[in-house]
């Protein structure tokens, strides 16, 4: 099975803006339900604002978020696409627009994505993940820091049936099957790269 992994090129508004949160409320984080370890950044809570770098909006939108922004358009379309993974959308008040003119055109309506976490396990030795220590919990993968990777691969038998997903072991890192890539071709939604998983290293990777 093909995946590809939302390549999240932060804070680049060479094309369209990035955003920040504004007046930012966090809650707790998500925890393992094994070991009792977090396995998530703080839930941001409402109100939700955010702001933008520049009037140039894309469907998806990357910055400070734990995960991302996404236009009504694509909302509306997934919605109707019988795909899975995301658990909610969340509605993002965009309270200031850098660098925006009388003459620049107005935001879309934008949402906080919830997606799911699945139990799909990385295959560690098949993406040769490079660890600081030995693994503490094997459920949520706790332990060791991962230094280094080359390509993300899924072991085939923990795969389930969402379209888009996080792991344990990377929850800020979105993983999607072909028929998610498919769609956003076929419905030409911006500001979104889609990097093969097997191909795929963060730029945090020690190189």
């Amino acid at each position: 099975m093909k995946f590809y992994v939302i390549n999240r090129n932060l804070f680049n508004d060479s094309d369209y803006a990035y955003g920040e949160e504004v007046e930012h409320k966090t809650g707790e984080f998500e925890k393992c339900e094994e070991c009792g370890k977090p396995i998530s950044m703080r839930k941001w809570l409402p109100p939700l604002k955010a702001k933008l770098s520049r009037p140039s909006y894309g469907d998806f939108v990357f910055g400070t978020f734990s995960t991302f922004l996404v236009s009504e358009r694509f909302k509306l379309e997934y919605e109707s696409s019988g795909l899975k993974g995301i658990k909610e959308f969340e509605k993002v008040d965009i309270s200031k627009v850098n660098r925006i003119k009388s003459t620049s055109p107005q935001p879309p309506s934008y949402y906080n994505v919830i997606v799911e976490r699945s139990s799909a396990k990385i295959d560690e030795e098949k993406s040769k993940f490079v660890r600081s220590s030995d693994v503490a919990c094997d459920n949520c993968r706790v332990g060791g820091v991962v230094s280094s990777f080359e390509g993300l691969f899924l072991k085939e038998e923990t795969i389930e049936n969402d379209d888009i997903f996080c792991t344990y072991v990377f929850p800020g890192t979105f993983i999607v099957t072909q028929k998610f890539y498919d769609f956003v071709i076929d419905k030409g939604f911006t500001n979104i790269i889609l990097v093969p998983a097997e191909e795929y290293i963060a730029p945090w990777v020690h190189k």
